[in-house]
């Protein structure tokens, strides 16, 4: 076998590398990112579950003066606050 074939041979096993290497990251990436939009989604359903603890608690006329009270405090918002009519 002579060098150039060889050298051809090492030069398309670094362009399989390359390729391979390429695909890796392609998939790394592809998970991260998979990782971030369940992350995102998992905080979206807390709130959720959170705000709808909430609004039961404050079927209760005491609790609901209480919750008021603290959401006075918390939005600064205009926009926020007008939802509670605050």
């Amino acid at each position: 076998m002579s060098v150039e074939t060889l050298e051809q041979k090492i030069a398309k096993q670094e362009e399989v590398l390359k390729q391979l290497k390429a695909q890796k990251q392609a998939v790394i990436a592809r998970e991260k990112k998979k990782q971030s939009e369940q992350k995102r989604k998992d905080e979206t359903r807390r709130k959720i579950l959170l705000g709808s603890l909430m609004l039961k608690k404050m079927e209760d006329e005491a609790n609901k003066e209480k919750i008021l009270a603290d959401l006075n405090e918390y939005l600064t918002e205009d926009r926020d606050r007008k939802l509670f009519n605050l």
